[in-house]
């Protein structure tokens, strides 16, 4: 991993400008990458318009060529035309940040931003990448889930392009190591180059997140992603019940982590109604338990049926135990919103 970039910090204080002007210099430079790309196992450079009949690469490739290229000199396959083109691009955002200084947060909100138009580009859907507002929240609450703890082992085994987890880095209190599980090689090689941007403490794996169980962590979060799971040679209690809903499987898998700790997960609103809900209850009684479900606004989501909950489970099994459900109100009843956040924090921290 990189440490090469001098005046990064971690600092909320955010300028647009900086913003603005890092996503239009890599757009720059990701955009004359892939149409200067030379891929001699496919093109014949002999061939007048090889230059012209493009396709073979995406958006997000060039996007992780320019950021290697940029953080470790990882040689490009373009004409001299080209890569001139792309120094002068980076040539100018390193002259900006000497000038101007850069934090985190900026860097986070510009690489979200060419995130977005590399989504639009291959027809991913947005709702992939979590808001940054349920993901300041999460921070949150990681906070106080953790008060004794100021460098946190977190890991997000659904980490996509890595948006959750790079904004509760940077919203939280905390120092972290963070271990990131996709089971989509390109979003994992996307969040990789994140974290090498941000020059975070990050081992960030392309494997399947049922194939995998860590021993020291200090916390899990996650946005679950909703799907049937599929897998001959998989087996647990309730995989071998028939149930496949990946958020029933993921949580009973992660529960087996044998050092207490608590996770965080974005789930659905119809979350407890999915097939064999009631087996993956009782599953959990015996397993841990949900220390607090929180509803959250409407407008955070595109509509009402989009809308999701956060759900905070503990892999300590508690006899009798009663889940406390809030239901955060919309930002724009700031003082009300603020309020109850409190007491969930206040909460949780008991």
């Amino acid at each position: 991993m990189s440490k090469k970039k001098p005046l990064i910090s971690k600092d909320l204080n955010t300028k647009n400008d900086m913003i603005n002007r890092m996503v239009d210099l890599f757009d720059e430079a990701i955009m004359s990458c892939y149409y200067g790309m030379i891929d001699e196992n496919k093109e014949n450079t002999d061939v007048t318009n090889y230059d012209k009949e493009k396709g073979r690469l995406n958006y997000y490739e060039c996007y992780i060529y320019i950021i290697k290229y940029f953080l470790e000199k990882e040689p490009l396959k373009v004409d001299d035309a080209t890569k001139q083109k792309i120094d002068d691009c980076l040539d100018a955002f390193l002259i900006d940040v000497e000038e101007n200084g850069i934090n985190t947060e900026e860097i986070r909100r510009a690489l979200l931003l060419l995130d977005i138009k590399a989504f639009k580009s291959m027809n991913f859907a947005l709702d992939m990448i979590t808001p940054d507002a349920t993901s300041i929240i999460m921070a949150s609450l990681v906070d106080s889930l953790t008060p004794n703890k100021k460098i946190i082992e977190m890991m997000d085994f659904n980490i996509g392009v890595g948006n959750l987890v790079y904004t509760i880095i940077n919203h939280s209190q905390k120092d972290f190591k963070l271990i990131g599980i996709d089971n989509h090689m390109l979003l994992a090689s996307v969040a990789t180059c994140k974290a090498n941007m941000l020059m975070q403490d990050a081992n960030i794996y392309y494997e399947d997140a049922l194939a995998y169980l860590p021993s020291n962590l200090d916390i899990i979060v996650s946005d679950l992603a909703s799907y049937d799971y599929e897998n001959e040679y998989y087996h647990s209690f309730l995989y071998d019940k028939g149930i496949k809903y990946f958020p029933y499987l993921a949580i009973e898998h992660y529960l087996k982590i044998p050092k207490k700790l608590y996770a965080i997960y974005l789930i659905e609103n119809t979350f407890f109604s999915q097939k064999g809900s009631q087996t993956f209850y009782e599953m959990l009684k015996k397993a841990g338990h949900i220390k607090a479900l929180i509803s959250l606004p409407v407008s955070f989501f595109q509509s009402e049926k989009d809308a999701k909950s956060l759900v905070i489970i503990s892999n300590q099994p508690k006899v009798n135990v009663s889940t406390n459900i809030f239901v955060l109100p919309p930002l724009a009843r700031q003082e009300e919103f603020l309020k109850k956040l409190e007491e969930i924090t206040n909460f949780l921290k008991a």
